[in-house]
């Protein structure tokens, strides 16, 4: 299956991503709409992606009780019905690899772009690499957990004095 390997480690933090993801699904450069997302480590000085990396066992689907996320049996790819979705944030506190649209109260997935993602192709670091990858490896699972927890340890509690940066 086709889907965005990270390598963090490549990020300069330019979030060309995020605005080409924005640009192709709402029409506008906008980070708050990307269904990628960049964070800064202040203390450390390193770049954290946050992109759905549609796992085989996805968390958060099971954590919605709406029916609003679900696996396409098509594509394998885990996406929302925005019709169903009412933004409670049950999945992002079930995987924060999740990006709530604050503005419209949804969730936002990424869909791979129908399988030519814009933000692979910006990405000039090689930071987002298109490769048949399995959902369902130890890798993939081992890359989410770690992100996942660095997430919500740079995050903390949301109380200002937070390392993490972004634009929401």
């Amino acid at each position: 299956m086709q889907l965005i390997e990270v390598q963090a480690g490549n990020c300069t933090g330019c979030r060309l991503c995020e605005m080409a993801c924005s640009l192709v699904h709402e029409g506008e450069c906008s980070t708050a709409r990307s269904r990628i997302r960049v964070f800064r480590d202040e203390e450390f000085g390193n770049n954290l992606i946050s992109v759905c990396l549609h796992c085989a066992d996805p968390c958060c689907v099971e954590s919605c009780l709406y029916g609003a996320l679900n696996r396409d049996s098509a594509t394998g790819l885990v996406g929302v019905d925005t019709r169903l979705c009412i933004g409670c944030g049950d999945c992002i506190v079930a995987c924060p690899l999740s990006i709530l649209d604050k503005d419209r109260a949804t969730v936002l997935k990424c869909d791979l772009c129908g399988g030519d993602p814009e933000c692979v192709k910006v990405c000039f670091s090689g930071a987002l690499v298109l490769k048949d990858l399995d959902p369902g490896s130890p890798a993939r699972k081992s890359l989410r957990d770690k992100t996942s927890q660095h997430l919500q340890q740079m995050q903390g509690t949301g109380k200002p004095g937070s390392r993490a940066t972004s634009s929401l």
